[in-house]
């Protein structure tokens, strides 16, 4: 009986534990539908450059308590379907727009079925009677805007979500520069808009008044742009990784190098236009072909890629530069260094994955990092390496951070000295050998003209017999040849190819062991058939690749000129050899 009453005792206890969290958060989600009326929300939609929309809802709280009413948390959302767009979501005073409250995301809406919702939280705001507070919410969004056929398409939600109803809501939509909207849901709808511009910007208005709670209103737009110059074009782009690599070195260096990889989602991209550290020299682009053009257009970059992106197509690419020592690393005292940075500059679209690494100068030493800790510290013999990861990053993100490292004046002569001191044993070592005595000369042993005249003989029948098997394999495929008669031939063929092979090997033996001149042309000979039957190989399997439609159109082309090009070479240098070895025959 007395276990059988413990027993109950301890179920009853953690029923209520559960009753009373429950009650709490219960309590604390449905509090602002209870004790907080919304009179108004100013509802901005903003379509940036490269398609990425952000949404700012600016709602006026008041209490409906005469007693007034402390605010601890407030719930807003928008349709489930945007869910998978939201990149990035924060929430702040009004008044103070530095100061980020928490934000509790995927938290459901009410408890209603069909909305995305956020949960801001609060450090505890008193709203008296008669008085309001400011809040703002700002979403950022990815792939809201599509292009078809010469326009843009922007899916949005007309509204914001809430649990309770608002007064009045204001929606402005703001196009991006020379933009035109050629129809909407306002449009459709009938809505009573008003359209506006503002600094080459369209902005459409409408006001809802009042807005119901959980209000569920997806909406959509189409604008068009006139892309002719002078006026710019609009990119739509996903940024799946950038790795940025900084190394400082002991002689007041700072060098960059930015590692792109992103898909095009128009039609065709030829260029795309970044924003470098201030004061950045020395740029140079490559892809994966070679260099490509940088140029500097009104404070941003130009990256011209050698062959357009077609739609969907990924492209990579990479940025090396230099900065100025001074404008970016400050000296605290005789030992301590600070480099005060930006993890990456403000673009206009959202950075699936950052990684930023920074090397310090040799001898240095990490000593800390803010606001963030690093993700990893990697310690070499010499060097440190700092590392940060972050994940959908966005233009509203703050970025910049100072690092501090301890390091010591005498390690920028630690290589000079190095350097010197291996100079000078090579130094002794040289003129200890100098007057050491010289062994006598190696005689040169001449190759007979004879074994030059056969290994000349023997290649060129190797290269005809190689020619003769690729065009007899050339005319099976095409059916010019019976399958037979190509076995018989290929088998003689083969048979003779082994002899010469065989022959070819022993002469190559002979005039290496002639001395080293020879020993060097028969190296030359022995890379450049290498180089042929790689490219060979490689021409083989692009070919495969482009039959199967692995690779695109372009690069196929590209890749096959390129080792053309690599098959020529090596062909030359065998040719010269050759000729090398038949005028020393005559």
């Amino acid at each position: 009986m007395a276990l059988l009453l413990l027993t109950i005792f301890l179920l009853f206890f953690a029923l209520a534990s559960t009753c009373v969290n429950a009650l709490v958060k219960n309590a604390k989600t449905a509090s602002p539908s209870a004790d907080v009326q919304v009179d108004q929300i100013i509802h901005t939609v903003k379509i940036h450059d490269y398609g990425l929309v952000s949404i700012n809802d600016t709602l006026k709280l008041s209490s409906k308590d005469e007693n007034g009413v402390l605010l601890q948390n407030f719930s807003i959302g928008f349709p489930f379907k945007y869910g998978v767009n939201l990149d990035y979501c924060f929430a702040y005073d009004a008044s103070n727009p530095d100061g980020h409250f928490e934000v509790e995301l995927d938290t459901g809406l009410g408890g209603q079925i069909g909305f995305y919702g956020v949960n801001v939280v609060f450090p505890g705001v008193n709203i008296s009677n008669g008085e309001s507070y400011n809040l703002t919410v700002i979403f950022v969004f990815s792939n809201l805007v599509s292009y078809e056929i010469g326009t843009f398409n922007l899916d949005f939600p007309m509204y914001p979500s809430l649990v309770q109803n608002a007064s009045v809501c204001n929606v402005t939509a703001i196009l991006p520069p020379d933009a035109n909207c050629t129809d909407s849901t306002f449009h459709e709808r009938g809505l009573i808009f008003n359209l506006t511009t503002l600094d080459h910007s369209q902005i459409l208005k409408h006001t809802k008044s009042p807005l119901d709670s959980f209000s569920y209103e997806p909406a959509w737009l189409t604008f068009s742009i006139d892309e002719e110059p002078p006026l710019r074009v609009f990119s739509l782009i996903n940024v799946h990784e950038i790795k940025r690599e900084i190394k400082l070195d002991q002689w007041g260096g700072i060098q960059l190098l930015d590692s792109y990889y992103v898909t095009n989602r128009r039609p065709i991209m030829s260029n795309i236009r970044l924003l470098l550290p201030k004061d950045a020299y020395d740029v140079s682009a490559r892809d994966e072909f070679g260099y490509i053009s940088a140029l500097l257009q009104e404070e941003r970059w130009t990256i011209t890629f050698k062959t357009a992106l077609a739609k969907d197509e990924e492209g990579k690419f990479t940025l090396t530069y230099r900065l100025p020592w001074k404008k970016y690393v400050n000296q605290h005292n005789w030992r301590d260094y600070y480099l005060n940075f930006s993890f990456f500059e403000e673009v206009e679209w959202t950075i699936r994955k950052l990684e930023v690494s920074i090397t310090l100068p040799e001898g240095a030493e990490f000593q800390s990092s803010k606001p963030l800790d690093p993700s990893s510290v990697k310690k070499g013999v010499f060097q440190e390496t700092i590392t940060f990861t972050f994940s959908n990053v966005t233009p509203f993100q703050d970025l910049d951070f100072n690092l501090t490292y301890g390091y010591l004046a005498f390690w920028a002569s630690f290589y000079p000295t190095l350097w010197m001191g291996i100079l000078v044993i090579v130094a002794c070592a040289i003129a200890l050998l100098w007057r050491a005595p010289r062994p006598p000369p190696v005689p040169i042993i001449p190759v007979p003209p004879e074994d030059l005249r056969s290994f000349v003989e023997a290649y060129e029948g190797k290269t005809k017999i190689l020619l003769e098997l690729e065009s007899m394999e050339e005319k099976l495929r095409k059916g010019r040849i019976p399958r037979r008669q190509y076995k018989v031939r290929k088998k003689m063929l083969e048979g003779r190819l082994s002899t010469l092979s065989r022959d070819l090997t022993n002469l190559r033996e002979k005039i290496r062991a002639a001395g080293g001149r020879y020993a060097n042309i028969m190296k030359q000979i022995e890379v450049a058939e290498t180089m042929l039957e790689g490219a060979e190989t490689e021409i083989r399997r692009i070919e495969t690749l482009y039959r199967r439609g692995e690779i695109s159109k372009g690069a196929y082309g590209r890749l096959l000129e390129e080792y053309h090009r690599r098959r020529e070479r090596a062909k030359i240098t065998i040719d010269e050899v050759l000729l090398r070895f038949r005028e020393e025959i005559r």
